[in-house]
């Protein structure tokens, strides 16, 4: 009897030990897994590029790396060709937020999921690449020859930026004259504030007051010479002034900036025109016309004179008929009727 419970302590001992042994082993496999994935705490990454229209890359643009609380992290700015990059990150939930301040783009936040793959050999390391591509904004405060996506990054004394967003501000409420004043005086701390120099500059255009128009956007384009709305309110101020050249250079550089500008095209093919370079100013005639989508009675009556000054007499009584049909109130109607009936009889030789 004896002999019996000592065999059954004896199967029960090892069974147990049995057991334990392969309970054990069968932990191994996920507790060595855990050690690895904890060894690639720190080794994650977040990066990508950060683009405005037409795919552009936007340099010196804040991106906000946040957790999952929206708390901030870290803050860096993008590369001249738009990259950021995020690295040394612990597995976790991430928030990116792109912050485009001073330039006519929305910031835009994206969630990232850094979750550890080390379960899977090889692939205990996360990167993730995410690209932003930001939209411009309904732009209340946009000057007069403005154009969307356009990003311009500054820094800026925060007095003169108060100044010149309470300028923004009183003329955004019809108050002409303190708005001006408040745009100056944010000059008068800084000089090279770009958004105050190309506002007051285009303010001026508008009003023909091109002169000072002149000297506050020559220095705008110096200060950033990839501006569409200072090219081209440039260029306007010197056909007024009468330096016709320099016009057709500035408005030709605004174009090639911007090309979506039906008006950018109009001043260039009437600038191209008193130049007498008559082939490049129907080219920039019509791509204003196209753009406009034949709308555009000002066009109509650009293209109407080019066309007579080429002695191409039907397409000039063509152009003088769609002028009436988009402005039917136009002064002197009949005065036109009759120049289109004299085109048509030049055109039939009588």
């Amino acid at each position: 009897m004896k002999t019996r419970i000592c065999l059954l302590l004896s199967v029960c001992i090892i069974f147990t030990v049995s057991f334990a042994k392969a309970t054990e082993n069968s932990m191994n496999f996920p507790a060595a897994s855990l050690s690895v994935a904890n060894a690639n705490q720190g080794r994650n990454s977040i990066t990508g590029f950060v683009f405005g229209e037409s795919r552009t890359p936007l340099s010196e643009v804040q991106v906000e790396l946040l957790d999952d609380f929206y708390v901030t992290i870290s803050r860096i700015k993008t590369t001249g060709s738009g990259l950021f990059a995020f690295r040394g990150l612990p597995d976790g939930l991430y928030n990116v937020k792109v912050l485009p301040y001073g330039s006519d783009y929305e910031s835009q936040t994206r969630s990232v999921s850094l979750v550890g793959l080390s379960l899977i050999q090889g692939r205990g390391t996360v990167n993730e690449q995410i690209d932003f591509y930001l939209k411009a904004k309904r732009n209340t405060n946009a000057g007069p020859l403005s154009a969307p996506g356009v990003v311009f990054v500054q820094e800026v004394p925060e007095s003169a930026k108060k100044l010149y967003e309470a300028g923004i501000e009183e003329l955004r409420n019809k108050k002409e004259n303190e708005g001006f004043d408040k745009l100056k005086k944010s000059l008068e701390i800084f000089p090279d504030y770009f958004l105050a120099l190309e506002r007051l500059g285009t303010e001026y255009v508008v009003r023909g007051h091109y002169t000072p128009a002149f000297i506050l956007l020559t220095k705008a384009v110096e200060v950033n010479p990839r501006s569409f709305s200072s090219l081209f309110g440039l260029g306007l101020a010197l056909y007024r002034l009468q330096q016709i050249d320099k016009a057709i250079e500035n408005l030709r550089r605004a174009t090639e900036i911007y090309n979506k500008s039906a008006n950018a095209y109009l001043w260039l093919g009437i600038a191209l025109q008193e130049n007498k370079s008559l082939p490049q100013a129907e080219t920039a005639l019509i791509q204003a016309n196209k753009l406009s989508k034949g709308e555009s009675a000002e066009i109509h009556w650009q293209l109407a004179r080019l066309y007579k000054e080429q002695k191409r007499f039907p397409e000039s009584a063509d152009e003088l008929e769609l002028f009436l049909k988009h402005k039917p109130d136009a002064k002197d109607v009949e005065k036109i009727k009759g120049m289109i009936k004299t085109l048509r009889q030049k055109a039939s030789g009588d």
